[in-house]
């Protein structure tokens, strides 16, 4: 059972790392596209390789924060980075967000992680 929570705990990180690239790539494509430059332009504006440009436009790199500053510099635009709260369905379909802690222990949900 330990094997199997850890090996989904992964999965979800993995997935959210995924969802992260993903959200990233669709930002670059808009910016790029709004100063009609080429890969290899704005490679050059941000000294990076076109080859890294290409991969996080297609979401296959997480970039570090010093890159989406980098990118939010070059573009003139503000990185904001914000930390949801946790949101859960009732049985009973109320819906309700609240800080995300497990220390508390009327914290009860199923995370999808337990089987």
């Amino acid at each position: 059972m330990k094997q199997r929570h850890r090996s989904t705990a992964k999965r979800r990180k993995e997935n959210d790392s995924y969802a992260l690239a993903a959200q990233c790539s669709g930002k670059l494509l808009e910016l790029r596209a709004d100063t009609g430059e080429t890969q290899k332009q704005l490679a050059a504006r941000l000294r990076m390789t076109e080859s890294m440009i290409s991969r996080l436009e297609r979401g296959d790199h997480v970039p570090s924060l010093k890159t989406l500053c980098r990118i939010a510099d070059a573009f003139g635009r503000h990185l904001e980075i914000t930390f949801h709260e946790h949101e859960h369905v009732h049985a009973d379909g109320t819906r309700h967000t609240h800080p995300h802690t497990h220390d508390d222990p009327e914290h009860r949900h199923s995370h999808g992680d337990e089987e």
